[in-house]
């Protein structure tokens, strides 16, 4: 049973709830574009994104295994320390890895052919992909300087997906509101990317904190944030979308993010403490802007379909 744990420690279960919510955000919006929402395409779209999402946690746990510190793991970032503390899981790790991500696409393929939709097969190859070679080599994403921006990609894939086996398909109005998702992708992966800069730097990792330094770091996180909230705002001038959304009630909301952000850039020190704790508010900001853009949505889609 204390194995069974840690294989469940090694999954990082609590990432799934920001995939989920990326997800969500991308079906609801279509479902009030539309003025329809099918339960059964949502679940089973979800149970294309949910395993190609668990199985980063642990191909990357599996492939940073000689970087990852266990010593220096936070609540959100330095990988889970498990493969260190029983390196007997490492190929149980990679083989697991491998079996979501067949799952994933298998999944894609059954509904591909049950709905007639085949961008979910596109999308759930893409996405896995993705998720693999962040680490894995012979692309290893995260070391030649690319991870950041496969990160932001997931601002697209996730909401695609969630979009795509509600509406049928994907065009214009998710694409537009997919770019703040991206923006603010990139404020994640930027933030869980500073605490390791120490163990990314010693272990040849290319990230964005590694190449131009924290401060540097925090000042591409408030641009991103900002220009997030600028493009919700700007949204609300766009004719592509149901005139029920109020993007700037989402602007207003990502400012739940944005402020924290810049907090982080022009205050405080830059000890492990210090970079740890605003490390961890904005990422709680971001998981308060998923939650109440998510019940704003559904509260919009509550009064689009009766």
């Amino acid at each position: 049973m204390g194995q069974v744990a840690e294989v469940i420690k090694l999954g990082r279960f609590p990432f799934l709830g920001a995939g989920l919510i990326l997800y969500a955000a991308g079906g609801l919006l279509a479902g009030v574009q539309t003025g329809q929402f099918s339960i059964e395409r949502f679940i089973m779209g979800y149970a294309i994104v949910m395993p190609a999402h668990l199985s980063v946690s642990y191909s990357n746990d599996y492939y940073d295994f000689e970087n990852d510190n266990p010593d220096a793991v936070t609540s959100y970032t330095g990988g889970s320390g498990v493969l260190q503390r029983h390196p007997e899981l490492r190929g149980f790790a990679r083989n697991f890895a491998v079996t979501l991500i067949m799952l994933s696409v298998s999944i894609s393929v059954l509904y591909a052919s049950v709905y007639g939709n085949a961008i979910v097969v596109l999308l759930a190859v893409l996405g896995n992909l993705l998720g693999w070679f962040y680490s894995a080599p012979p692309i290893k994403l995260s070391y030649r300087g690319l991870g950041e921006i496969a990160t932001s990609l997931t601002g697209f894939i996730f909401p695609g997906m969630g979009y795509a086996v509600i509406s049928g398909g994907l065009d214009a109005s998710l694409l537009l509101f997919s770019i703040p998702l991206m923006l603010l992708q990139m404020v994640f992966i930027v933030n869980v990317e500073i605490p390791d800069l120490r163990e990314d730097l010693e272990g040849g990792k290319k990230t964005l904190p590694v190449r131009i330094g924290v401060d540097g770091s925090r000042r591409i996180m408030v641009l991103s944030a900002s220009a997030a909230t600028l493009l919700f705002g700007l949204l609300e001038f766009s004719p592509r979308f149901a005139e029920s959304i109020n993007f700037l009630i989402m602007a207003l909301l990502s400012l739940m993010v944005t402020v924290p952000c810049l907090h982080a850039f022009l205050s405080g020190s830059n000890t492990r403490d210090d970079i740890v704790r605003k490390s961890e508010i904005v990422m709680n900001s971001l998981v308060a802007f998923g939650i109440l853009n998510t019940l704003y949505i559904i509260s919009i889609m509550a009064g689009v379909i009766r």
